[in-house]
């Protein structure tokens, strides 16, 4: 197959380009005549473009012309079985169209693929209470003079065995569990602030005096200027562990107590 295009582009420039294109005298080295090697030495480049784009035209129409040859002897001549070269012919035509059908295929197939989602399942919730308890706190300046004032609000408290921390499942050990505070956080300012959401929140466990902080948080929580940041609060505690209560105020300011009952 190779060879019959090489000779169809072959002969489309020796036949028909050759006798309608002005070709300079030392076109043909002499050195190589005896080899039939052609030498493109002085022809413009115009003249090179056309060349070939003549003789690409004339092989396309031969490839043509070859294929309606081979279909009609095999449907009117009779000689289908006998003509050999036109029977591989047509036989390499269905395997290329078979090819390629199986390349497209396999291609659509792929891109068809249904998206594997490999986010983490959240977690399952073991207990929830709904609080809905809303404090509001001073926002201050680096001189401690007051800006405006942030809401806080504490919306619920749930117990789960597990707890997605920067898109990783951090989970409890074997008698261990977390408590989970769901949190709202409005900026009434005109401006960007970022707080710690911990400082405003400690636990009380088992009637103890002893102030427990959150270890799992995503502070400081940037807050966009009149906007509510939503964010969480998680403290490991033991399953055995009763009597939980929260303390809710400023670091240095008076407390309230939310009690919790699972």
């Amino acid at each position: 197959m190779r060879g019959f295009l090489f000779g169809i582009i072959f002969n489309a420039i020796m036949n028909e380009d050759i006798k309608t294109t002005s070709i300079p005298t030392d076109f043909i080295s002499s050195r190589n005549a005896n080899r039939g090697i052609l030498k493109l030495e002085k022809l413009e480049i115009n003249k090179i473009i056309s060349l070939f784009s003549r003789a690409f035209r004339a092989s396309l129409q031969a490839v043509k012309n070859k294929i309606n040859d081979a279909v009609g002897v095999g449907t009117s001549g009779g000689n289908f079985g006998k003509n050999r070269n036109s029977r591989l012919f047509i036989i390499f035509i269905a395997v290329v169209l078979l090819g390629l059908s199986f390349y497209l295929g396999k291609s659509l197939n792929q891109n068809s693929t249904n998206y594997n989602d490999d986010r983490p399942l959240p977690s399952a919730t073991k207990a929830r209470q709904d609080l809905n308890k809303e404090f509001k706190f001073p926002l201050k300046d680096a001189r401690g003079e007051d800006l405006s004032e942030i809401k806080y609000v504490i919306e619920s408290a749930e117990l789960q065995d597990s707890i997605i921390v920067k898109g990783q499942r951090a989970r409890a050990v074997k008698g261990r569990t977390f408590l989970i505070l769901n949190i709202k956080i409005s900026n009434n300012f005109t401006q960007g602030i970022e707080i710690n959401s911990r400082d405003y929140v400690r636990l009380l466990v088992n009637d103890s005096k002893e102030l427990i902080a959150a270890d799992v948080h995503n502070d400081p929580v940037a807050v966009q200027a009149i906007s509510t940041k939503y964010t969480r609060l998680g403290f490991p505690i033991n399953d055995s562990d009763k009597n939980l209560m929260l303390k809710i105020g400023e670091i240095k300011g008076s407390k309230q107590t939310i009690q919790l009952n699972f």
